[in-house]
């Protein structure tokens, strides 16, 4: 039972940006993609989601294979899709965000994330980032999904946030498998089992997160030139 990736190809506007992407993700797992901006690591995770074309290769779902699936059906089957942004409805208050996450009631979610019980009325519009990226992580735990994408949780977020956002995707995986895209290569080894790199497009290396940092990949794939966003 897994999310898996072999050989995945995707174009943007008629240009190819993934070339040879291979993955697993297994329940109760947390994989962090790894590697410099403009790598292809948003765009593997748009590609799961059916939101950028697949040109070859296979994504499948418990041996499924998903190519050609529209968006909808990839999430009624168990797939979600935290964006770098958190996804939230920025005029509607904590609490209707949470209403519309999915199958389950927003006091469901209160043990994990009690912070927004406090912010229940408030338009998320008016939170800080790290609450804003909280309740997009309630949305998804709401949601009932097991398999879950997560874009960029960490940027721009304090340490003593960050510490509070690593305990969120601890409580996610226990019902989940999480896919986790970052920058922040602290915090991705805090929270990781496993990693993968990706260079061009392409899956180079994997292995445990403990064992990241003596890849013969890893200062070329972690070196993250100008800072700007991920373009693919």
């Amino acid at each position: 039972m897994t999310l898996q990736l072999s050989a995945l190809q995707a174009s943007l506007q008629g240009a190819p940006v993934l070339h040879a992407v291979d993955l697993d993700v297994k329940p109760g797992q947390v994989l962090a993609l790894l590697g410099r901006n403009g790598a292809g690591k948003t765009t593997t995770l748009r590609t799961i989601m059916g939101l950028t074309q697949q040109t070859g290769g296979h994504v499948r779902l418990d041996g499924r294979d998903l190519g050609g699936a529209p968006t909808w059906q990839r999430a009624r089957i168990g797939i979600y899709f935290v964006p770098e942004d958190g996804g939230v409805f920025q005029e509607l208050s904590v609490l209707e965000n949470l209403r519309l996450a999915g199958r389950g009631q927003p006091e469901q979610v209160l043990g994990a994330f009690p912070e927004l019980k406090a912010l229940w009325h408030r338009r998320a519009a008016l939170l800080s980032g790290g609450e804003r990226k909280i309740l997009a992580l309630a949305r998804a735990a709401l949601s009932g999904s097991r398999w879950l994408l997560i874009d960029e949780p960490s940027l721009g977020l304090a340490p003593a946030v960050l510490r509070r956002l690593g305990q969120a995707i601890a409580a996610l995986r226990a019902e989940a498998g999480v896919l986790l895209v970052e920058q922040n290569l602290r915090f991705a080894q805090s929270v990781a089992d496993d990693y993968v790199l990706m260079q061009r497009g392409s899956t180079v290396d994997q292995g445990p997160i403990e064992a990241l940092r003596e890849s013969p990949f890893f200062a070329q794939a972690m070196s993250f030139g100008s800072g700007e966003g991920d373009s693919a």
